[in-house]
């Protein structure tokens, strides 16, 4: 009898603990850490097409956890005379001279932080993958959330972020928002020769702020809380159901790391 009542104690506890469900980490901030990549290119460059494909391999495997910005500029930047399109903006040009120049193409930054192995934030595509998934790992210490308004008519679009501070935050700050179109088709140079329907992804078309962001002057100690509003007009040319607006929040001064970024589409 006694043998018997110790089975099934142990059956019993078996069962028991082999129930028990673990539930999954809860990012102690409510949110998940989301990466900016912003990829320098050129319709002339004939590399800059693998570095567009691995983009897009990282954002299947990263999901809503990375954004994905494409800067035409640079010398291979100048368009064919048979393009559609000039993807040049004044904008773009001013980032790539903040951040580097770039040395060759494709190359990019990962929240635009120059790491401890690198003596410069751009980087080549060997490295994207790696820095990323670091990247993603830490805890944001901001959250921003994205709501917009678009009136399909006048084509008038605003965008307004809040934004909300997990940790207390010291180093001066800038935010910075963004226009770009995914899934244009244009010429480009391929290792197969020039494409007149190459897809272009994620060109940046506008920047709504200055350049280098504009000033954060409200609150940046843990728990508060501020709106920021941005609007613009989109032109007719773009085409509005691939249009997104990326808002990130960054430092600007010995560092220029981006703390947290945010995506919405236009149309959706």
């Amino acid at each position: 009898m006694k043998k018997l009542l110790f089975l099934i104690c142990v059956l019993s506890f078996l069962f028991f603990t082999s129930c028990t469900e673990i539930g999954p980490t809860i990012n102690p901030s409510g949110s998940n850490r989301v990466v900016l990549v912003e990829e320098f290119t050129g319709v002339k460059c004939v590399n800059c097409p693998e570095g567009s494909e691995q983009i897009e391999q990282l954002l299947d495997i990263h999901g809503d956890n990375l954004i994905a910005v494409s800067i035409h500029s640079g010398f291979f930047s100048t368009p064919y005379p048979e393009s559609n399109y000039d993807f040049r903006t004044e904008d773009g040009t001013n980032i790539e001279n903040l951040l580097g120049p770039a040395i060759g193409y494709p190359i990019a930054t990962i929240n635009r932080k120059t790491f401890p192995s690198e003596s410069e934030a751009l980087i080549g595509r060997n490295k994207w993958a790696g820095y990323i998934s670091q990247e993603k790992d830490e805890n944001p210490k901001v959250d921003i959330i994205i709501e917009k308004d678009y009136d399909s008519n006048t084509r008038e679009l605003s965008a307004n972020a809040k934004i909300t501070f997990n940790e207390t935050v010291s180093a001066p700050l800038r935010i910075t928002a963004m226009i770009t179109e995914n899934n244009i088709q244009d010429t480009q140079l391929t290792p197969e020769g020039k494409l007149n329907d190459y897809t272009h992804k994620h060109v940046l078309r506008s920047v709504l702020t200055n350049f280098d962001g504009n000033n954060y002057v409200e609150s940046t100690t843990i728990n508060s809380t501020s709106e920021q509003t941005f609007s613009t007009v989109l032109p007719v040319e773009w085409n509005e159901n691939n249009c997104s607006v990326i808002i990130f929040i960054h430092e600007f001064q010995d560092r220029k790391d981006v703390l947290q970024a945010s995506e919405i589409h236009v149309t959706d």
